[in-house]
């Protein structure tokens, strides 16, 4: 089937630290694949490289045919093909399907799936990336402004309480939510989580490493915080062993696999009584735009990509203005040019 799969870098408008390393620039994979557009973004800590993801979208694509695009129950296997891939070809698909009926995405998914009534998600907090204390302070100095701040912790009990006690000292009026990203061992976070209580940070991901469950439900039930896993969740098969040891989850498309998936994830996570924080890697505006469209789903948003990058080549691009406002896009489907 006609597609154009291709790689793009996305420049940081910052290092991007976080507990297992920093970056200054990080790659995606677009796609667009009949009349939709999709975006595979690596995964970097399951191992996934652009290239990779390219040639497999390559050759996915090169055996559809046309019927398949708007097909929307023909589904990947999650065990063989990576999530990213997986995204790509399900934003595509939904997009296709939206732009065909004329209707945003977001209608779309109303049209296909009414959501349940709720408030949903208003505005996105922007994260701090981890990096020495006066860098960090600076950084929430600049968005001091907006009503919702992520720090990335995880680099040393000591350093993390100083860096959160300057970020807060810093932005008095923002909320605060803390993701450490598996840094911590079960004592420091049982340490720590006091203090941070005590900070005014709302909630924590991902205190501990990924596949400690045991550890993350015995430390749930001494938290004075509410605990969201993240590294701890793939698709909705990864949900089931999450009962009784989470508050609430973060679902990211490129993780999942895509839209369809998500909105299982969704529906699980209310049966399940969690909160929902819906995320996104380091993505250009197509896996924005798609996120965005579930928003009005979930209670939590953590879509602030193109206000992290410097240069996203998919229109209207990179946003330098930080701002609390939802990356949603009008327009039929995503909102975006199938020829940007």
């Amino acid at each position: 089937m006609d597609h154009q799969a291709w790689i793009v870098p996305l420049r940081l408008r910052h290092p991007f630290g976080l507990s297992r390393g920093t970056a200054s620039e990080l790659p995606t994979v677009l796609l667009r694949l009949g009349g939709g557009l999709g975006e595979a973004a690596p995964v970097r800590y399951l191992g996934h490289a652009a290239p990779a993801l390219k040639a497999e979208l390559d050759a996915i694509c090169a055996a559809l045919g046309e019927a398949d695009l708007l097909d929307m129950s023909r589904e990947l296997a999650p065990d063989t093909t990576p999530g990213p891939v997986r995204a790509a070809l399900d934003i595509a698909r939904w997009d296709a399907r939206a732009r065909a009926a004329q209707r945003r995405l977001q209608a779309q998914l109303d049209h296909d799936h009414p959501p349940l009534p709720g408030p949903g998600a208003t505005q996105t907090s922007y994260t701090i990336a981890l990096d020495d204390l006066d860098a960090m302070a600076a950084h929430a100095a600049e968005a001091a402004h907006l009503p919702l701040l992520k720090i990335k912790l995880g680099k040393h009990p000591d350093f993390d309480r100083l860096a959160l006690r300057r970020i807060a000292a810093t932005a008095p009026n923002s909320r605060l939510r803390v993701d450490a990203n598996g840094g911590w061992s079960f004592d420091q976070a049982l340490e720590l989580l006091p203090a941070l209580a005590d900070l005014g940070v709302e909630f924590v991901e991902q205190p501990l490493a990924h596949g400690q469950l045991e550890a993350l439900g015995e430390l749930r039930r001494r938290s004075p915080l509410p605990i969201f896993a993240d590294e701890d969740i793939q698709g909705p098969a990864s949900l089931a062993a999450l009962r009784g040891r989470v508050d609430g989850i973060n679902i990211k498309l490129m993780k999942c696999g895509g839209i369809s998936p998500a909105l299982t994830m969704i529906a699980t996570a209310r049966q399940e009584g969690w909160r929902i924080l819906l995320g996104c890697m380091i993505e250009s505006r197509i896996g924005l735009a798609a996120a965005a469209s579930l928003a009005g789903r979930v209670d939590e948003v953590d879509l602030d990509a193109h206000m992290l990058t410097r240069d996203d080549p998919v229109p209207p691009g990179s946003q330098p203005l930080l701002s609390a406002a939802l990356p949603g896009l009008p327009g039929p489907g995503l909102g975006i040019p199938l020829a940007g």
